[in-house]
């Protein structure tokens, strides 16, 4: 009886770490799979070997929701490969959860392209650091962002101009405008255009058509190497990146008026007499209706029967008179 319990132990021991070794053995694939996985870049603010810890500073991401700029403070972590940490140093880090370790890399870049991991030894992080090299997280992170903004959309048919833009003020560098039909590009504040842009809501239009498309706004973000670009037309229509690959302009969302107004009001005085005029009794009238589809039928309803009412006292009217 107690050599079978000896063997049931040993077993489900063998099992435990099997289970283990599988699971530190994708760490690369799932930093990649999983959404809460952390990939980025820091600064030292303080760390301790003794007690595991220690306390950052974000200065660029690579995966994950990372706030640039703020002060982090990690249990369990843990250097990959043997160096000495240094304070006011920027290394790489990964980072699952409270209930994993936090992983601490040597490289000899900041730029993940062509970066490498010191110290490292096996097939484990040299899969990372080729998924790394390949740009598989940067991939992985807009696949992220695309799941967030298509929840948000789901939800409640809406987004906003921010999400549309799919970059954020603290990855995007600079922030243009173009008026369409217009050569000449201004570059606005970026740190305005975002506080304005993650406050004006979008709604969706389901794909219509632009009648217009030489008068409107062409927004471009620049997040690294990318360049995402919006085009807001004068009707207020706005449609993402996806609409140079159209020969009619298909625009995705509409936009309020006002809010349309507050992104030209970021624009320098000499760009304002090459604007075109903005139609903002369709475009608020295309907005109040999608909110207010229901009422909107009902008006309808009521307008079609005292329309059929008319009609009829007419025809009664021209009746009498013809006898």
């Amino acid at each position: 009886m107690c050599l079978k319990k000896l063997i049931s132990i040993l077993c489900f021991a063998i099992a435990t770490l099997a289970i283990h070794t599988v699971f530190c053995g994708s760490i690369p694939e799932d930093l990649m799979h999983e959404d809460g996985a952390q990939i980025f870049f820091a600064e030292i603010l303080s760390y301790s070997k003794e007690n595991s810890t220690v306390t950052v500073c974000p200065v660029k991401k690579v995966k994950g929701d990372v706030k640039i700029g703020t002060q982090k403070h990690y249990d369990r972590a843990s250097t990959v490969g043997e160096f000495l940490i240094k304070q006011g140093n920027v290394y790489l880090f990964t980072y699952f959860d409270e209930n994993n370790p936090t992983e601490i890399f040597e490289v000899t870049s900041y730029d993940t392209s062509t970066l490498k991991i010191k110290n490292i030894a096996g097939d484990m992080w040299e899969r990372f650091e080729k998924y790394l090299n390949d740009g598989e997280y940067e991939k992985a992170e807009q696949d992220r962002i695309n799941k967030i903004n298509a929840k948000f959309t789901e939800v409640g048919d809406e987004i906003t101009l921010s999400s549309l833009t799919e970059t954020n003020d603290e990855e995007c560098y600079k922030v243009e405008i173009n008026i369409l039909g217009n050569s000449k590009v201004y570059e606005i504040d970026k740190n305005k255009f975002y506080k304005i842009s993650d406050a004006i809501r979008l709604v969706d239009i389901d794909n219509v058509l632009v009648t217009n498309p030489e008068n409107g706004l062409v927004v471009r973000c620049y997040e690294g190497k990318d360049l995402h670009e919006i085009t807001l037309w004068d009707n207020c229509k706005v449609a993402g990146s996806r609409v140079s690959m159209h020969s009619a302009p298909i625009g995705d969302y509409i936009i309020k008026a006002e809010d349309f107004d507050k992104l030209i009001s970021l624009l320098p005085e000499d760009a304002y007499p090459k604007l075109p005029p903005i139609k903002n009794l369709y475009a608020n009238f295309m907005y109040w209706f999608i909110y207010n589809s229901k009422t909107a039928y009902n008006i309808s309803i009521l307008a079609l029967i005292g329309c059929i009412v008319v009609a009829v006292r007419l025809l009664n009217k021209y009746k009498r008179k013809s006898k």
